[in-house]
């Protein structure tokens, strides 16, 4: 497993003082004249600074590649019945507790303060010679900068923002679209303008020039849509978006430098589409297939972690336990979350053993919206490589007596698997998941059972598909859109926006994505009848099962519309935060929080 993330983390936390953000605590004026002295401090808070990604992961459904699946059409929450409240209130832009939040919030500010130590202390060394070495790390800090602020901005909106060494206190909260994005997009234009192709081995889980150029086109196709209204970003003209003065930035930001940014990582990151879009899901790896998985028979390159088409991904290793700072999120927690729930049928039946090989067991949320199954063509294979259908497809489906707002479709990209075995010696575990297989001989079950802890596949944040479509996008130039399409056996089509949001719709299905192309196609206070808040009310009326019996989605409050329109799509903001700095001047919710139609009371029966 690769470790690169979270090397040397356990002793990184006292150094850098910086989990409760928004307390009075200073995280930095004690070493920020002696730290970083030395290249092995600077490599240590470069892990530091990476580990925030794992520590959000420590609950998946705070983290936002995650989070934005269910709270998009995709997927519902899902769950227990009445044991997995988050999962749903969540799901239906509403909170069952305080606390909802409260870990991811604390991760990406950790992750700033680390990243804006390394960028205001790069120079405490002598580079002469090294200066390629400076400027990767330098980019990787300010890539991260500009991603954590990116995810905080797009889950909360206006928040505290500082770009200092350290934070002041009190740290106000900063208006995103005139303040905080100029930042975002500038960090990301540092990156990729510090940073070289082939600087880092690829799959070594350090950020490349290839990410920012990606992460920039889709932090600006963001801004433009969401905050200034340009819908079709196909043919329209964005004014020039001014940056705050740093390394690497040169002037204001132009749309053409995006598109250029964008064609050189397509053109010279190393990336390239895999040839079998199966090849990039868990399910196709070497022993599920051995093992005699009919569906990926015919894949000729199994999965593998760190494939060609990533070029930033979240990872993971056999580190997870259920205590600490960061706990589960050494592991992939989302196909946990998203496997097959197995409380006994009727019969008693379970799933995750062999009558659904190879998808194994877990809570059952995130399952997939019957909508977008019905919706999706069965002529794009993309669909049956997405979702599972496990009526259709395991040997034997059990809908258990547990589950709440299941639908019987899953998110196969994600989900856990399993190999054909009853269990391996001496672990008396049935089933074991085919990470465990390959673990298995050389440690322990991370200090808890095989379906619970042994999850280690990457979870991909973005990959060169995406670059691609964001760049037809951005053009109306079908050249890449065709090669997205051809490369599932699909023929080409004009690179039309309603084109390119059916191709983004399919291609990046349960990616974490969806949720804020929606947004930037409806833009800011789009109120009911918006595209986002329409995609949104479709799922009421679909098919879903509730403990023992089918019955029908619906909103657990006043509808999906009504609260995406109250709240744009913006989460609250932990209220612990609010009430410790107790001054609304400085930190304020978020509109459509703190009322009585954000709580979630009752967990309300779908049965008919």
């Amino acid at each position: 497993m690769k470790k690169l993330i979270i090397a040397g983390v356990a002793g990184l936390f006292a150094l850098t003082s910086c989990e409760d953000f928004l307390d009075s605590e200073n995280y930095t004026a004690a070493t920020n004249a002696n730290f970083p002295s030395r290249v092995e401090d600077l490599d240590l808070q470069i892990s530091a600074m990476y580990s925030a990604i794992n520590q959000a992961s420590s609950d998946p459904l705070q983290a936002p590649w995650f989070v934005w699946t269910t709270m998009s059409d995709e997927a519902f929450g899902g769950g227990q019945f009445q044991g997995d409240p988050e999962a749903k209130a969540i799901a239906h832009l509403m909170v069952n507790k305080a606390d909802i939040l409260d870990k991811s919030w604390d991760a990406f500010y950790a992750g700033i303060s680390r990243a804006s130590i390394i960028i205001n202390g790069i120079d405490n060394f002598n580079w002469t010679g090294k200066e390629d070495i400076r400027n990767q790390r330098l980019g990787e800090a300010y890539f991260l900068r500009g991603l954590y602020y990116l995810w905080l901005t797009q889950m909360w909106g206006n928040v505290p923002a500082y770009w200092a060494v350290a934070a002041p206190n009190p740290c106000p909260q900063q208006d995103a679209e005139t303040v905080i994005f100029p930042h975002v997009l500038a960090d990301f234009v540092s990156a990729a303008n510090l940073m070289k192709h082939g600087a880092t081995t690829h799959g070594d889980g350090h950020a490349t020039k290839g990410a920012a150029q990606g992460y920039l086109a889709r932090a600006y196709m963001f801004y433009q849509g969401f905050y200034k209204g340009v819908r079709d970003l196909t043919s329209a003209s964005c004014a020039d978006v001014e940056l705050p003065s740093q390394e690497g930035v040169n002037g204001a930001l132009t749309k053409q430098f995006v598109i250029d940014q964008a064609k050189d990582c397509i053109d010279n990151s190393g990336r390239k589409l895999l040839d079998d879009y199966r090849s990039m899901w868990q399910y196709s790896n070497h022993i599920t297939k051995s093992e005699g998985y009919a569906y990926t028979q015919d894949v000729e390159e199994t999965f593998k972690n760190g494939h060609n088409e990533q070029l930033f991904q979240v990872q993971y290793m056999n580190s997870a336990t259920w205590n600490g700072t960061i706990g589960i999120g050494f592991q992939n927690g989302v196909a946990l979350y998203c496997g097959l729930r197995t409380g006994g049928d009727a019969a008693g039946a379970v799933n995750g053993c062999l009558d659904t090989f190879p998808f194994g067991q877990g809570w059952g949320q995130g399952c997939v919206n019957p909508s977008v199954f019905s919706s999706w063509p069965d002529a794009d294979p993309r669909k049956k490589a997405s979702i599972l259908d496990a009526v259709a497809e395991c040997q034997t489906y059990h809908w258990s007596s547990e589950t709440h707002e299941e639908t019987g479709y899953h998110l196969k990209k994600h989900i856990s698997i399993t190999t054909n075995s009853t269990g391996l010696p001496d672990t008396g575990q049935d089933p074991y998941t085919w990470w465990g297989v390959l673990r298995h001989g050389i440690d322990n079950a991370c200090g808890m059972s095989s379906f619970q802890g042994d999850h280690y596949h990457d979870f991909v944040l973005l990959r060169l598909a995406d670059v691609m479509l964001m760049h037809a996008e951005l053009t109306g130039d079908a050249t890449y859109l065709t090669e997205v399409r051809e490369r599932v056996g699909l023929s080409a089509v004009a690179a039309t926006l309603d084109n390119i949001k059916k191709e983004r719709t399919y291609e990046l299905f349960s990616e974490g994505v969806r949720f804020n192309d929606l947004r930037r196609w409806s833009g800011k206070d789009g109120g009911e009848s918006c595209e986002a808040a329409q995609a949104l009310e479709a799922q009421k009326g679909q098919k879903v099962w509730c403990v023992d019996a089918f019955g029908t989605a619906r909103h657990f409050g006043i509808g999906w519309a009504k609260r995406y329109a109250q709240t744009d799509g913006f989460l609250q903001i932990p209220p612990a935060q609010i009430a410790a700095v107790g001054d609304e001047s400085v930190l304020k919710q978020n509109p459509g929080w703190g009322i009585p139609e954000a709580a979630l009371v009752e967990m309300p029966d779908n049965r008919n």
